[in-house]
């Protein structure tokens, strides 16, 4: 068996000889880098799914604002829309909560107690967190059962009798402690802490900030192992453009069978880093959300 760099093209590239050893290096830095990138993705499809659903609030309280009362059929689409937003978020929530051990056991295969450190991380937010804990029993009565937002109301009014006073609008959605106990599976122990409606805007930002402290505790735990694979894989872009002034898009390391009557590519690793660059980007897009709870978009103006 024969090992080297170089670019899987047609035509005729230089070829740099590696040991089987570094071959199986490049293996394992394109794993820990693919599975770190695959953290960063599940993240991203929960921050956009949560998102959604603050647009599809905002819709709904801009449609009130600047059209007519809305009547019956208006609040069944506003209730309907809100609800299939929400699911998503809840789904996506259940992708990145199943997802995220099995991406971090591969970026860290030696540590053997890397699954009960996920589960500590989530298992603190769970205890720590009524919203969290709520969350949670709520995606599994709509995995089963129903959907979870139960009411909605659009309120508005005057900040101000004054001259300088503006009249605000929002939108409330909620789910009723009355309606869960209708189901004989939803969690007992979460239904004992409910009031009889639990705000649904303040549950999922709370949700969501608990979920981003697992994100970026997760990070720090895979930073050094995905910072040592690419730099890995940086030093082989190093090592081929010393043989090669081109581009280097398609370099790998390859395999090849050196059989006199068969010489084929048995396998090849790519070494691009173009993906892991859109890593990086995530990582620095999507920072922790500390105080998500006590954030909001406003219309009015912010001095």
């Amino acid at each position: 068996m024969r090992y080297l760099l170089r670019k899987s093209v047609i035509g005729s590239v230089p070829e740099i000889d590696i040991t089987e050893a570094q071959y199986l290096e490049f293996q394992h830095a394109w794993k820990v880098l693919k599975d770190s990138l695959g953290i960063e993705e599940t993240y991203e499809m929960l921050l956009s799914n949560y998102a959604d659903l603050e647009r599809e609030m905002h819709d709904a309280t801009l449609s009130h604002m600047i059209h007519s009362g809305p009547g019956y059929s208006d609040f069944f689409q506003i209730k309907l829309s809100l609800n299939m937003r929400l699911v998503n978020v809840l789904t996506a929530a259940r992708l990145y909560i199943d997802q995220l051990p099995h991406y971090v056991r591969n970026c860290l295969p030696h540590d053997e107690s890397i699954n009960n450190s996920i589960k500590m991380l989530f298992s603190k937010e769970y205890d720590g967190c009524f919203e969290y804990r709520f969350m949670e029993a709520l995606r599994n009565y709509v995995q089963h059962r129903g959907t979870p937002v139960h009411w909605t109301s659009l309120p508005g009014g005057w900040t101000s009798f004054e001259e300088n006073g503006e009249l605000e609008f929002s939108l409330n959605m909620g789910s009723l402690r009355s309606v869960l106990q209708e189901d004989n599976d939803f969690k007992k122990s979460v239904l004992k802490e409910m009031d009889e409606k639990v705000d649904l805007k303040a549950a999922t930002r709370c949700y969501i900030e608990c979920i981003s402290r697992v994100h970026c505790a997760a990070r720090r735990m895979i930073a050094e192992s995905s910072k040592v694979a690419r730099a890995l894989i940086e030093k082989a872009h190093k090592q081929y453009s010393e043989a090669y002034d081109g581009n280097l898009v398609g370099l790998s390391a390859c395999a090849w069978s050196d059989e006199e009557d068969d010489i084929t590519e048995i396998s090849s690793v790519p070494l691009m880093l173009d993906w892991d660059d859109i890593r990086l980007r995530l990582i620095e897009r999507n920072g922790e959300m500390v105080n998500l709870r006590k954030r909001y978009v406003t219309g009015r103006n912010v001095k």
